[in-house]
């Protein structure tokens, strides 16, 4: 048993993605005793309930053996994910839902497609007014009931995945009007450079912002940047509470929200990147907005 169980170790160990450190550390034993057991040594017995939890299998399966008690993925996925260092965990999480996406692709259920990454993100293969053009390697899986969009690189690694629902997402998307209003806030001079200066302060004490004091820090007129203000706080970017001073009613702002610019600035790097893609796989027949647009 010991050389199927060295064999087993090793092998999962690989389909997660994992070095011997990464495993010793999730299982608390150095990476020298990993290595031992994938040579043909074995964990002590109180380690195999551990190593078989972040490895996501049941002990049976460790030795190789079929059967065995049913895997309740979603409490295997909550241990092994809780099992990973605090610092570490989102980390794992996009790891693991790569892994999955491997299995979306394939044809059977005994084939797993391994979406392998790269050291960067990026690669640079054209110059562009004399600068070079960085382009992104990016991951695409359409499929007709949903789409997976993401990158998969040590530098820069993320997922996203796009169940479809059963009407489509058409009715889920907002009016076309309200969209323009925030590309028509966004191409205002100075707005993201302005969204930009707000996500450089702590968002966990509410801070709120007068534009005089915005104006002051950056450098603006503090008419412009009440108005871009004003602009945001309009689409809900910002939220807008009035104090009573002693010299009247004074504007203040704060950011309803600072998780979302990150995403929205990649995603749309993304969608005007062109080319440098590592995975293009366009399964998916049907338009992405059945119907149309009506």
């Amino acid at each position: 048993m010991p050389g199927i169980l060295s064999e087993r170790i090793a092998a999962l160990r690989k389909e997660r993605g994992l070095t011997q450190e990464q495993l010793g550390k999730m299982v608390g034993v150095s990476y020298q005793a990993v290595g031992k057991w994938e040579k043909g040594g074995a964990p002590d017995v109180e380690l195999l309930p551990v190593l078989s939890r972040q490895l996501g299998v049941t002990i049976d399966a460790l030795f190789g053996l079929e059967g065995g008690e049913q895997v309740d993925v979603e409490d295997t996925v909550h241990r092994w994910v809780a099992g990973t260092p605090h610092d570490q965990r989102v980390d794992w999480l996009c790891r693991l839902v790569w892994i999955a996406a491997g299995s979306v692709m394939s044809s059977k259920p005994e084939d797993v497609i391994n979406i392998s990454g790269y050291e960067n993100c990026c690669e640079t293969e054209a110059i562009e007014d004399g600068k070079p053009v960085r382009w992104l390697r990016r991951t695409r899986i359409a499929m007709e009931d949903g789409t997976i969009l993401g990158i998969r690189a040590n530098d820069m690694s993320f997922v996203s995945v796009w169940p479809e629902p059963k009407t489509g997402w058409k009715s889920f998307l907002e009016e076309n009007e309200r969209y323009r209003k925030l590309f028509a806030a966004l191409a205002m001079p100075n707005c993201l450079e302005l969204l930009e200066y707000l996500h450089t302060k702590p968002h966990f004490d509410h801070r709120r912002y007068t534009p005089g004091a915005v104006a002051k820090a950056m450098g603006l007129d503090a008419v412009e940047a009440e108005a871009l203000m004003n602009a945001l706080a309009d689409l809900g970017v910002l939220s807008q509470i009035d104090l009573e001073t002693e010299d009247g009613v004074l504007h203040a702002y704060m950011l309803s929200g600072d998780e979302a610019l990150i995403p929205l600035l990649y995603f749309a790097r993304w969608f005007i990147t062109d080319g440098g893609s590592f995975l293009d796989a366009p399964y998916r027949k049907s338009p992405m907005l059945r119907g149309g647009l009506t």
